[in-house]
């Protein structure tokens, strides 16, 4: 069994927190839309790191909300593997409780 990267252990744990936090879901890997609102963490996270980057569309029932950006390609530092986000209160609290996770 291999060893899980730091980037994806973040982006996991983001899923997660999404997910609790009552998000919905959508990844799209750049081309289409692999997986379209769903509450399902290993549905989502199993749809992921298959390309060098993913978009996750957050949704609150039919309205969205706003989107997190991972990057998968620098390998040196996973914890920047959260490239971009809407900037609103919900999405940046998510994003900091997840970063908190790994403080060292």
């Amino acid at each position: 069994m291999s060893k899980t990267s730091l980037h994806e252990q973040v982006a996991n744990a983001l899923v997660h927190n999404a997910v609790n936090d009552g998000f919905q879901i959508s990844i799209n890997s750049g081309e289409k839309t692999i997986v379209n609102r769903s509450r399902n963490s290993a549905e989502i996270i199993k749809a992921m790191f298959h390309a060098d980057m993913d978009t996750l569309t957050l949704n609150v029932e039919e309205q969205r909300v706003g989107i997190i950006t991972l990057m998968y390609d620098n390998e040196e530092n996973g914890l920047d593997v959260i490239g971009d986000h809407t900037d609103i209160p919900h999405i940046n609290r998510l994003v900091e409780y997840t970063m908190k996770e790994f403080e060292r």
